[in-house]
């Protein structure tokens, strides 16, 4: 089986609620580039703190992993676009 392909990457993009739960809660968030790539946001300590984000525009760095086809960001750091702070 051949393993799964990772490289580092800065992307800009909105954050947008991808699942929710039965409730209506977002389960799941990623980020839709303006060259209509989407990726779903690995959901690490860092990749948590992204979900009161949504629907803000960011900039992350990271690695980039396609899983069967799914591109899949492990954000190591990120930046809110129109905010003069950095966070990560």
């Amino acid at each position: 089986m051949k393993k799964a392909e990772t490289k580092d990457l800065t992307i800009r993009g909105i954050i947008l609620p991808i699942e929710w739960d039965r409730h209506g809660h977002v389960t799941s968030i990623g980020i839709g580039t303006e060259d209509d790539k989407d990726y779903i946001i690995f959901l690490d300590k860092i990749g948590e703190k992204l979900f009161k984000f949504v629907d803000r525009k960011v900039e992350v760095t990271g690695t980039v992993k396609n899983v069967y086809g799914d591109l899949v960001f492990t954000v190591r750091n990120y930046v809110l676009l129109g905010d003069d702070v950095k966070e990560h």
